[in-house]
């Protein structure tokens, strides 16, 4: 009898501690969201494009492209975690379609704004979805990353949507890391009504 109250109370402790792990791994929903311009239909279409950039990104304009988009967009440096998006954006959104941006865009080469637009130019592609990687400061062991979300019509400076607060200190280069985020992105958007389940 004993035996078996030490099991129980092992498996009760174990499953504790794997929620308390898994709680401090996982995107939580945005602090914030807001919608600024409502499209007359759900969204049922975006390039997913992710930046590192500490700054706001208040609009979609050469000034903000050149400061926050050129060069970073499609870098090296966050290749790896940018293609994990990719790879499971188009299932994660569906039936959203998620364009791959490595079907438009070249790796590590610059882009001017008018070719960035040009490139923005492909059938059935009206919107995009930028995620910014606001802060990716060391807490002591642990990296702390916060991410802005934004969902721009191609033709429009202005976001139709934001949202703040996507919050995980795990590996990104790790391909779940990229799905939890967009599954917090998703579930947003969703209860924001911008697009469909």
């Amino acid at each position: 009898m004993k035996t078996y109250h030490s099991r129980i109370s092992f498996l009760i402790s174990f499953f504790l501690v794997l929620s308390v792990l898994v709680s401090c791994t996982n995107f939580q929903r945005a602090i914030n969201t807001k919608k600024l311009n409502v499209p007359e239909k759900p969204v049922d279409n975006f390039l997913v494009l992710f930046v590192e950039y500490g700054d706001e990104i208040t609009v979609l304009d050469e000034e903000h492209y050149n400061k926050a988009l050129k060069g970073k967009f499609n870098n090296l440096e966050h290749q790896r975690f940018r293609d994990n998006m990719s790879d499971v954006s188009w299932n994660i959104f569906s039936p959203t379609l998620a364009f791959d941006y490595r079907r438009i865009f070249d790796t590590h080469k610059e882009y001017s704004f008018a070719d960035f637009q040009k490139g923005l130019d492909q059938p059935n592609l009206e919107y995009v979805l930028l995620i910014n990687m606001k802060n990716n400061d060391a807490l002591g062991e642990v990296l702390r990353r916060n991410f802005q979300v934004f969902l721009f019509d191609k033709n429009q400076e202005d976001p139709l949507w934001t949202g703040f607060g996507y919050y995980n200190p795990g590996n990104l280069n790790q391909k779940g890391t990229a799905r939890r985020l967009l599954n917090r992105i998703k579930k947003d958007l969703i209860a924001d009504g911008l697009i469909m389940s």
